[in-house]
């Protein structure tokens, strides 16, 4: 989850989610590790090939090439994201995947239910039921669950929230 639940209100938009999956290394930290993977990939190699065993250094180079690769699968990967809106009466889940396909499903929220079951957070509608949120942890489901709880009982009963 890259956003605060509590995201400031879009105009027209009573609450607003974004949920991204986590990547723990930045744009910049990949490519001082690749550098570094690289370089000692590089010195080694060059000693082996100084000693005659030339094929070990194109192997440290495919090394260096499939944890590149690795990684930014892993980056590719994080681009997918969620996002939840309730406005005026509707409840709206976006999925967006990858490769930029979008799966939209729309609810009302007075006959919408929010639960959370088996460490994951489902959002059921008049015998419908998706699922949101299935790359965070735990604890980020709790509160993502906790926080669109209240913003749904708020949108079903305006004058008591």
């Amino acid at each position: 989850m890259t956003q605060d639940p509590l995201t400031p209100k879009i105009s027209g938009v009573d609450y607003s989610l974004l949920l991204r999956p986590h990547r723990s290394l930045s744009p910049r930290a990949f490519l001082i590790l690749m550098s570094f993977i690289a370089g000692v990939s590089f010195i080694i190699g060059a000693v082996f090939a100084s000693m005659g065993a030339w094929p070990v250094f194109g192997f440290f180079g495919l090394d260096v090439l499939l944890i590149y690769w690795a990684f930014k699968w892993n980056f590719r990967s994080g681009r997918c994201c969620e996002i939840i809106e309730i406005t005026n009466g509707k409840l709206v889940i976006k999925k967006i995947a990858v490769g930029g396909q979008e799966k939209r499903w729309a609810m009302d929220t007075y006959w919408s239910k929010v639960d959370f079951k088996n460490k994951r957070i489902l959002v059921s509608c008049r015998g419908t039921q998706h699922e949101i949120g299935e790359f965070l942890v735990p604890d980020e489901k709790e509160e993502v669950f906790n926080n669109l709880s209240a913003a749904l009982r708020r949108s079903q009963n305006p004058v008591f929230a």
